[in-house]
């Protein structure tokens, strides 16, 4: 269902834009599997996502959420594609096989469609996994165990991540210095139902450090139905150095709650 006004206000470009074919593939796939956000960037603005197609194939989304017109690099390899074959749905182009990183051309507000086929996949592997509540707790940080089932994996959370409160995960290991892909497994049930048609959010922020750099930003989305159902967002976090001395710290971001917090694993 879409709504809008369907007279001579509609333009050849707006028209040509809802009524796409392969774009209305997309969403009526037979598969009916939601794409998930996969990447994010918040400081950055920009997101990846990613979505099972049946017939064996992917969809990916590539948003810029700036006004300006700019380029991102997409590392296929992070998200465990070491090849496929692209279909640039919007330009209805196929660009051949491609792997590794490519670099994507993004106007203002654009999300980049492609679908992916004839796919080769490889798993990215990971180190252990860091339960937020085995960490160190500052300020008004304190931990809580979940019901059965809930809080994946672990079963305990650390929530009231308020000004001036800080969970603070030592002794990470890593094989090589650099930029790593983190998993941060995260709650948040704070939507915006009251003032969803104002200036109401859904998003808690949190600003995460590595190894006592500069903190950056990340907007974390609702997890799930409950203050007790994980969800994941995978971002690149840098600065951390070989071996299993590192340390990440987590901490609100102005004056709000950051989502509550159950672990991190790292993918390398």
């Amino acid at each position: 269902m879409l709504g809008g006004i369907l007279d001579s206000k509609l333009s050849k470009t707006s028209l040509a834009i809802i009524s796409n074919k392969e774009v209305i593939a997309i969403n009526q796939d037979s598969l009916s599997k939601q794409a998930q956000l996969v990447r994010r960037y918040t400081e950055e603005e920009w997101d990846i996502w990613l979505g099972d197609l049946s017939g064996s194939r992917r969809v990916v989304g590539i948003a810029n959420w700036r006004n300006q017109a700019r380029s991102v690099s997409v590392n296929l390899t992070s998200l465990g594609i070491t090849s496929a074959n692209v279909r640039d749905v919007w330009a209805a182009k196929d660009t051949g096989a491609q792997s590794g990183t490519q670099t994507v051309s993004l106007a203002p507000h654009e999300l980049k469609l492609w679908v992916l086929s004839n796919i080769t996949t490889a798993a990215v592997p990971s180190t252990i996994y860091y339960p937020a509540a085995s960490g160190t707790l500052a300020g008004s940080s304190s931990t809580a165990a979940c019901s059965s089932g809930d809080c994946l994996p672990v079963g305990k959370k650390v929530g009231n991540i308020g000004q001036g409160a800080s969970v603070t995960l030592k002794n990470i290991a890593v094989k090589s210095a650099g930029k790593k892909t983190v998993g941060v497994d995260f709650i948040n049930y704070d939507y915006a139902f009251g003032t969803a048609w104002e200036w109401g959010t859904n998003t808690r922020n949190m600003t995460i450090t590595v190894n006592g750099g500069t903190a950056k930003r990340w907007a974390f989305p609702l997890s799930g139905e409950d203050w007790q159902e994980t969800g994941r967002l995978t971002i690149e976090l840098d600065g951390f150095s070989a071996g299993s001395g590192n340390q990440v710290v987590f901490k609100n971001f102005g004056n709000a709650y950051a989502p509550d917090l159950v672990g991190l694993e790292v993918f390398e």
